[in-house]
């Protein structure tokens, strides 16, 4: 069991566990999904296993808006909740915007020059979560990544879906997990496929993780904290990620606007939340997805007294915060 912490000190974090799965803390994988990820998923070409993904997501029921009000609205009705809320992030700041990638072929790396300078006309800075072992890491793209005042993080081991497979598993990979945080200096880490075991977790050598989600039932194992804020778990700071991915917007539910990202990131900043992006070079570079991204930023670049920073600065605040 790990210690769970959230800046609301009036707030009985035991309601969060109540209201989650273990899959939101303790991933466990069933005899199927093991199946799946150690012999069939291998065998098959990534377009056979985007139209299962397909047919398998169309069965999905979700709210349209992605939006899962329960916790937040339990906090407002809370006493003390709206105060608290107004004094979450620092200087005269609301609510926070994060951005962040996941870098999962070298094309994907590739295309992450072109980004870097669509986000830079608006004076925006991401992180980027690379696959340590699977493909060539670019160390001019890395350099340049540094260059421009953006983060490092670690994105799993080789996104092969297994990490979290058996805790043996896990433990065998953690030293070269590690290892890779250590020689990109990153502090951060998300799990491929938001695969998730934040009991596990605690053996890297981490200042955040940002595998959870406040809402996402179209994750291999999906449930949601239902927290739109960063929160301790342990020894870290979870940073879940509260705006629906680029992939589940575009391929999964076929989704032709960004009219879903606009919305969901009025309504947490109405709630003094983090918005808090995810997206992939890998998809934005495909099917002109690049124009959704620049216009999503082109709306986020009109909020009032909203602190944009990196994941690395919101975990910090966060861990001083709640000390």
């Amino acid at each position: 069991m790990i210690k769970i912490k959230s800046a609301f000190d009036f707030f009985e974090i035991g309601m969060i566990r109540q209201y989650l799965t273990e899959n939101d803390f303790e991933l466990k994988f069933s005899l199927k999904q093991k199946l799946y990820y150690s012999i069939i998923r291998p065998l098959l070409p990534i377009s056979v296993r985007q139209r299962l993904q397909k047919y398998f997501n169309a069965k999905v029921v979700y709210r349209q808006d992605f939006i899962d009000p329960f916790l937040i609205d339990l906090i407002l009705s809370t006493e003390g909740g709206k105060p608290i809320l107004r004094t979450l992030y620092p200087a005269s700041f609301t609510n926070a915007l994060v951005l962040t990638h996941d870098v999962e072929t070298a094309e994907g790396m590739k295309f992450v020059p072109r980004i870097i300078e669509l986000e830079k006309q608006y004076g925006f800075r991401s992180s980027w979560n690379i696959v340590p072992y699977k493909y060539k890491i670019d160390e001019g793209i890395i350099r340049l990544i540094r260059e421009s005042g953006h983060e490092i993080g670690i994105h799993g081991y080789n996104h092969d879906g297994k990490l979290y497979y058996s805790e043996k598993i896990f433990q065998e990979r953690v030293r070269s997990i590690n290892e890779a945080l250590k020689n990109y200096g990153a502090v951060g880490f998300r799990s491929p496929m938001v695969h998730r075991n934040l009991v596990w977790l605690q053996q890297l050598d981490i200042e955040y993780d940002a595998s959870c989600f406040d809402y996402d039932p179209f994750q291999p194992f999906p449930g949601g904290v239902g927290f739109i804020w960063p929160y301790q778990a342990g020894k870290f700071i979870e940073l879940p990620y509260t705006m629906p991915q680029d992939h589940v917007l575009f391929y999964m539910i076929g989704e032709k606007s960004i009219r879903i990202w606009k919305n969901k990131a009025d309504w947490i900043a109405k709630n003094n939340g983090v918005i808090l992006m995810l997206t992939h070079p890998d998809y934005i570079k495909e099917k002109n997805h690049i124009s959704y991204y620049k216009e999503i930023l082109q709306y986020l670049f009109t909020f009032k007294n909203t602190w944009h920073c990196l994941p690395k600065e919101l975990s910090s605040y966060f861990h001083d915060k709640l000390k």
